[in-house]
């Protein structure tokens, strides 16, 4: 019986442990515009970008010019061991947009 209550332990230690830490890295050549869960940001070049770690959060994100390169993947960087990253997409049509979310 000891054995149990030690086990229900661990297990909550886990789980209590465990969060889910959203973000948005952006990898781009060029300049581009988005919205991170409902927040506008601004860049150019590679950036990272924190997003709601407690719901589904989305990103959808626009170059800002004819050329180049945007590729946006959300990952989580958490400390939840079940916890997967969400989509990852990229564009190179000018003025393109992509559009992901996570797996939540």
């Amino acid at each position: 019986m000891r054995l149990f209550y030690l086990f229900i332990v661990a297990v909550a230690v886990v789980f209590v442990g465990c969060s889910d830490d959203w973000k948005a890295k952006v990898e781009s050549d060029t300049s581009w515009s988005g919205s991170f869960s409902g927040r506008t940001v601004d860049g150019t070049g590679n950036q990272t970008v924190d997003l709601d770690d407690d719901e589904v959060v989305c990103c959808v994100v626009q170059k800002q010019t004819e050329r180049g390169r945007l590729k946006v993947s959300i990952v989580n960087e958490g400390s939840n061991p079940f916890a997967s990253d969400g989509e990852s997409k990229e564009t190179t049509a000018a003025y393109g947009v992509v559009s992901v979310c996570n797996k939540k």
